[in-house]
């Protein structure tokens, strides 16, 4: 580690040294954890007594008097920095602040508390889009239909929300091998208390915010089995009073035509832009080297673990490419990570393996070049107020065995806040 990696990391450390103000529980609370008063006795000494009323990291909800009308009025922000140790000479190293998102969304129900929806804009990374459009029906537990752009069931990391990971972005195997948004629809449902959980729909299959030109649909379906009760969906673990466990698998099929290719797959879905490259492409350069279509299959299995403070998790990432034209080939990943709150809800150390490969030649002359790289991460994360404010440090050792120069090393810090 070079001298200028090395202040970065201890500009971290001092950072994320700073005292948090400790949150202060409510009377009722209090009285709950003592047994005094049971949960139902909680829950009806703090029902709202507002219609109009604001929670920290939730944002400014709106009721009406009935309680078929609600409004939710909330943003995120993220501010980024970011030092890169180039291993090729001939790039300088870059040291870079951005504001990493911003999010900002309405979400509520209207006419009834089953029809709900949520529109949610981000702006970061240069680009200003509509990320979340839809609203969905809740006919009972175990089924609702949602409707509008959205996330499909695939891989559990990608689902997670970037406010709630482990580390300050998603893992190398995640940014190659995921969906991203669509637009579609989607059953989703749980039963036996959220012991198994599904979710299953129908999507353009291009990726948010554009159009199908054809007549083909991606399917994307996700299935997960939480044998020791409801799993959330986050990275750490912050002080469950019992072992949980969550077994998930997904599956995705996609077929792709050259009407397709040139639509800016970059701007959520990787499998199509960083897997199989096929943004790059125009409508020719696609029929020539694949002929009228590409049918891609994605497939995930993850195993998640958490008790008192430690969060174990890993990722299987599996991909099959089959054009209409020439030989099909196969790609891999996965990451393994385990996190530890050294300070129950205030410090935590994690650290974090992942590796992506595409194991055929093939796709040095089918799509763009074959990759097989990893990153190993060290990580240090202070929650001020959990992830409605906090820190996040980590350090990233890049290893790149297809590229003589790809060698780099990443130290970032990310400060988050939820209001």
């Amino acid at each position: 580690m070079n001298k200028k990696m090395l202040w970065m990391v201890l500009l971290a450390a001092t950072l994320l040294g700073f005292e948090a103000q400790a949150e202060a529980k409510s009377l009722e609370e209090i009285l709950m954890e003592k047994g005094v008063i049971t949960e139902a006795d909680y829950r009806e000494a703090t029902k709202k007594n507002h219609l109009a009323y604001y929670k920290p990291g939730k944002g400014i909800t709106v009721e009406s008097q009935d309680g078929n009308y609600s409004a939710n009025l909330g943003s995120r922000l993220q501010v980024l920095y970011a030092y890169t140790d180039n291993d090729d000479s001939t790039k300088d190293d870059t040291s870079d602040f951005k504001v990493n998102r911003m999010k900002l969304w309405l979400s509520g129900h209207v006419f009834t508390p089953k029809l709900k929806y949520k529109f949610q804009q981000g702006w970061g990374k240069g680009k200003t889009k509509t990320e979340d459009a839809f609203f969905s029906y809740k006919f009972a537990t175990p089924l609702t239909l949602k409707a509008g752009q959205f996330k499909p069931g695939q891989a559990r990391q990608e689902l997670t929300s970037s406010a709630k990971q482990l580390f300050v972005e998603r893992s190398l195997a995640n940014d190659t091998f995921n969906l991203g948004r669509d637009i579609g629809i989607q059953a989703s449902g749980s039963c036996a208390k959220h012991m198994v959980e599904y979710r299953l729909g129908f999507f353009n299959g291009n990726g948010p915010n554009i159009s199908n030109p054809d007549n083909h649909h991606m399917v994307a379906g996700r299935l997960d089995f939480n044998p020791l009760g409801k799993f959330s969906m986050e990275g750490p673990s912050f002080s469950e009073k019992k072992p949980l466990l969550n077994i998930g698998l997904s599956y995705a099929y996609n077929k792709v035509s050259a009407n397709d290719v040139g639509s800016d797959f970059d701007t959520d879905n990787d499998v199509l832009d960083k897997a199989l490259n096929l943004d790059a492409l125009d409508a020719a350069a696609f029929s020539a080297a694949y002929g009228d279509d590409l049918e891609a299959q994605l497939y995930t299995a993850n195993v998640h673990f958490k008790v008192a403070g430690l969060s174990l998790g890993g990722e299987y990432y599996m991909m099959n490419a089959d054009p209409d034209q020439g030989g099909d080939w196969d790609a891999d990943g996965y990451y393994l990570q385990a996190g530890y709150q050294v300070i129950p809800n205030t410090l935590e150390v994690a650290a974090r393996f992942s590796a992506i490969d595409s194991d055929s030649s093939d796709a040095t002359t089918t799509v763009s070049e074959e990759f097989d790289k990893a990153e190993t991460q060290l990580g240090v994360n202070y929650y001020f107020k959990k992830h409605n404010a906090k820190l996040q440090a980590d350090y990233t050792v890049v290893e790149d065995d297809l590229n003589a120069d790809g060698d780099d090393q990443i130290f970032r810090l990310l400060a988050q806040v939820i209001f």
